[in-house]
């Protein structure tokens, strides 16, 4: 047996070993095994001793073996890895400790693998558990079980107005008395537990940051070792009405509990590794979206982000990730299909023992039906409900925009303000309904007549606005004759509402910007004063402003 170690000796260091323990030596480019225990002869079924690692382990794992010493070789200090991924599909997990030394100009490497899969197990729950908190809009409170306490989130902070750095590591009765009411709650929940030993919620009304008075649930969850309560969880939610309250009392009991469960089952989860190779998504992925996870397994993560996000965000999120932190978003993203759909996504970098992110855990939750509805609202917001064409609030915006490209390119924007002739007659002789139809006919007419470029907008009853923008300031009056001229024929030509023929006429006035104005407002006002001597010569007549 080669090397500083005898047989003897390893046989009496790591004979009766329950993990696998492994003696090798470099040999090339590879590794051969010296010594091994007991244990390895079980787990292979075959004597290894002089063996090289690809006689005896699969070719991909072979070369991750390879690997893993070369850098415990390079370093020349011990090196520990593992052969999985936290939220991986596989139950088991090994991690294997290397202590690298040398002997007569000659590498070797000593291996002893342990099963931490019960560890993996803890480190998944504890990041799903800190993911979540730190998160979380609800107030959460640590306290020991003799009333330090020990952490809370940033939305307690915020909620109640105080600063973690100032309070972690206090205890109760060392607080100021006038203090003492942020954490009372945590004191009472503590002795009123001590009897019963569960978890369990009560009600209380509690000031805010911002000075108001408002009611909470305050549900805590006890945190044992080997039967002994040794500290509390506490969450808070504010409550709006006694029906809420009396609700929340079934919700609470088991909140914290529940958490990893829900997450998996409301949010879509991806997990990619510090290369941006997607590891694992959840059935919700699937479903929501129509990609099969081995569809997205091995994918670089960069694809996907430079297919749904903006150039800004995809800065943002690696700005944020290059730094350790938690970035979140709204994202705009596409199903398999082709079909659009949102997300509120929060993305967590994944820190290994030595503060090196090692995976990125995104959780996603579905908000399509909320931007839809922000959307319809916003377009309801900003249109007439009749004709769907823009309100004098949207023509607003439009104009700035004209503006700022007639800064640059010096030409013109003519507005045009526009009264139909004897519109409520229409209504008199014919009903409101036969009037709705007019006036939506009548704004479907002039979106016909004008350019595309071109605004137009009802700003009330019989009153519209439009705005033409690149008007050339060498023959601006011909170009906007030429535009109100297809107005009048479009309008002249007319339409049917109940058999019945339409050909209405509009009086119309002009005002032109820069010239006659620099404000949106002040436009208006001109085009006004212009249309109203129009409507003093009778209807269908056309003015512009300076006109008399």
């Amino acid at each position: 047996m080669s090397g500083p170690f005898t047989k003897e000796q390893m046989d009496m260091l790591y004979g009766k070993a329950a993990d696998p323990v492994y003696y090798m030596r470099r040999q090339g480019n590879g590794f051969v095994y010296v010594w091994v225990n007991p244990v390895c002869q079980e787990l292979f079924g075959i004597d290894l001793t002089g063996r090289s690692v690809e006689e005896c382990m699969p070719r991909e794992l072979a070369l991750e073996i390879h690997k893993q010493y070369r850098i415990a070789i390079k370093r020349n200090e011990r090196h520990l890895y593992r052969d999985y991924s936290l939220f991986s599909n596989r139950s088991s997990a090994m991690e294997t400790e290397l202590t690298p030394f040398s002997h007569e100009g000659v590498q070797y490497v000593l291996a002893v693998t342990k099963d931490v899969s019960e560890q993996k197990k803890i480190e998944e729950d504890y990041l799903f558990y800190q993911s979540l908190v730190q998160n979380s809009v609800d107030p959460m409170l640590m306290i020991s079980a003799d009333f330090t306490i020990i952490d809370m989130n940033p939305a307690y902070e915020k909620t109640f107005g105080v600063e973690r750095y100032e309070w972690i590591g206090q205890k109760y009765d060392d607080i100021p008395q006038n203090k003492q009411k942020f954490f009372e709650t945590g004191k009472l929940l503590l002795e009123n537990s001590r009897s019963s030993h569960k978890s369990s919620s009560i009600f209380l009304s509690r000031i805010k940051s911002d000075g108001r008075e408002a009611k909470f649930s305050a549900s805590y969850s006890l945190i044992k070792e080997n039967g002994i309560v040794r500290a509390f969880h506490v969450v808070f939610r504010e409550l709006t009405n006694e029906l809420l309250l009396k609700h929340e009392l079934k919700r609470t009991e088991n909140l914290l509990e529940s958490y990893k469960d829900a997450l998996n089952y409301a949010a879509l989860v991806l997990i990619w590794d510090d290369s941006g190779r997607i590891e694992f998504a959840n059935d919700n992925f699937k479903r929501l979206t129509g990609f099969d996870s081995s569809e997205l397994t091995g994918v670089n993560i960069q694809l996907i982000g430079q297919a749904v996000l903006t150039r800004q965000q995809l800065t943002q999120l690696q700005a944020a990730l290059n730094e350790g932190e938690i970035w979140r978003s709204e994202v705009r993203s596409l199903k398999k299909n082709g079909q659009a759909f949102w997300v509120d996504a929060t993305i967590i970098p994944l820190f290994d023992v030595e503060g090196r992110i090692y995976q990125t855990l995104s959780i996603l939750f579905d908000i399509t039906d909320r931007k839809e509805m922000e959307e319809q609202l916003h377009h309801m917001a900003y249109h007439d409900p009749l004709t769907n064409l823009p309100n004098r609030r949207m023509m607003a915006r439009h104009f700035h925009d004209m503006e700022s490209k007639s800064s640059r390119t010096g030409d013109l924007v003519a507005v045009l303000y526009i009264d139909g002739d004897k519109f409520k007659e229409i209504n008199d002789l014919h009903g409101h309904e036969v009037g709705d139809e007019f006036i939506h006919q009548f704004a479907r007419a002039l979106e016909r007549s004008i350019r595309q470029r071109d605004v137009a907008a009802r700003i009330g009853g019989d009153e519209f606005l439009i705005l033409l923008p690149g008007i050339s300031s060498f023959d601006s009056r011909k170009q906007i004759e030429s535009i109100i001229s297809r107005i009048q024929e479009t309008l002249r030509e007319g339409w049917l509402i109940d058999g019945k023929r339409f050909s209405p006429t509009c009086s119309i006035g002009s005002a032109l910007y820069p010239e006659d104005g620099n404000e949106f407002d002040e436009l208006i006002q001109k085009a006004d004063k212009a249309l109203y001597e129009a409507k003093k010569k009778g209807g269908g007549i056309v003015c512009f402003h300076g006109e008399a």
